[in-house]
Order: C-alpha cells, then structure tokens, then sequence
C-alpha cells in the first residue's frame, strides 16, 4: 500500500483537494501520482512507483465547523507478488490490497491535531496458496504547526497485523512508527517541496520485521 503523499495530506489539512502531481523518493523507491479533485470535498487518486505498484483512491472530507473536520480514503492496490516474482520466476502474478483511512482533524490558532484509524488487507493473487496475505490495522494521532510559509508535523502510529495466510504465524505482529515531517506552505516554483523521517519498531516482531527500520522520504506536488 503507498498512501496519499505527505506533501498532499497537509495541503488538504487547510481546504478542499487541491489537483496536482506528487512526486516522493523514499530510499530506492520513486513514487508519481496524480491528485484530480471531482467536487470541493472530493478527489481521485492514482499512482504508481518502480518497484512494480500501482493504486487508485478516492477520498472524501468534510468540515463539520470551523474547528472540525471529518476525512474518509480508500484505496486499491496492486503489485508484484514476491513469492511468486523472486523463488517462482513466475511474473504477472499481482497480490491485491485495499486500503481504508478514516480521521478526524481538529483545527486551532496556527496548529491542528488529527486522530485516525486504517484498515488494509492484503490478499495474494495465486489461489493455491496464500503467503502474504493479511489484515493490517492501526490507530494514529498527529500535530501540525503551520508558520507563515512553513509547516512541521509529527505522527505516532501503531500498528497491528492478522496473520490470514497459509503460513503460520508468517504475516503477523505488533509494531509503533513515529514520524517527522517539514514542508512549505506556499509553492517554490510551483513546487511544494517536502523531507520526512520516520522510524518503524516491532515489538519482537511484525511481518518478518525484528529490527528498527528508519527511513527517509523527500518529494514534491506541483499544483495545476
């Protein structure tokens, strides 16, 4: 599953979708997307990166007050299933996702706070036997600081994993992931840039995972 950008996710803390095409490097990884809004509170997404993944989403989000705001996404996804890619040599052979975010943001004087709750289920695509698949739940709570052309945030998440597959015990277990994001609020070159870091902690293990992964992620959205 790739999610909606950072870049994306904050402009749209502060109005209605805003079209555009995101671009995000995380490691070896190259992301592009694009981002079209359909109504003031609603908007399409789809992208893919190099690593052989493709998804398209629809989001939602509406302002209850002034103060509050209530956000929906769903997302379906595909990509190379590595068992059947790396021990196989069999290509074409595409794992399913899908993809559920549900949040709610709180809005103050120059900051925000958000609350939310994900859903992912994983599903290979041989039938035969079934080695990545899985249920993927989390709950997350952030802040965000906005200054005059500037933003910082911070998000903890935790998450959780539900074995489904065939191999016992294989795609399972409990992990936190804090991160820490920089960007501008006003474009540079039509370009609003963006830095993040992030580091993801199993609690023994989770989804083969047993050390600390830290990772970093630069990108952009040109608006149109």
């Amino acid at each position: 599953m790739k999610a909606i950008s950072m870049t994306c996710s904050a402009m749209m803390l502060c109005g209605s979708a805003i079209a555009g095409i995101d671009l995000s490097i995380e490691k070896d990884v190259v992301e592009v997307g694009v981002t079209a809004a359909v109504t003031k509170n609603t908007y399409l997404y789809i992208g893919g990166d190099n690593d052989n993944w493709v998804g398209l989403g629809i989001g939602y989000h509406q302002f209850v007050n002034q103060n509050w705001k209530l956000a929906s996404y769903y997302e379906y996804g595909l990509k190379d299933d590595w068992l059947m890619s790396e021990i196989a040599g069999i290509d074409g052979v595409k794992t399913k996702t899908h993809f559920i975010d549900l949040s709610a943001a709180r809005f103050f004087d120059g900051y925000s706070t958000k609350i939310g709750v994900t859903t992912e289920f994983v599903r290979n695509g041989f039938t035969w036997i079934t080695v990545d698949n899985a249920n993927k739940y989390s709950g997350y709570v952030s802040a965000a600081k906005y200054f005059q052309h500037t933003y910082i945030t911070s998000k903890y998440e935790f998450h959780y994993a539900e074995d489904r597959s065939d191999m016992l015990d294989f795609n399972q277990g409990q992990a936190s992931e804090l991160e820490f994001s920089i960007g501008t609020m006003r474009p540079v070159w039509h370009i609003y840039p963006y830095a993040k870091i992030s580091a993801f902690a199993p609690h023994d293990t989770y989804y083969g995972m047993t050390e600390t992964e830290y990772s970093w992620t630069v990108g952009g959205r040109m608006s149109f």
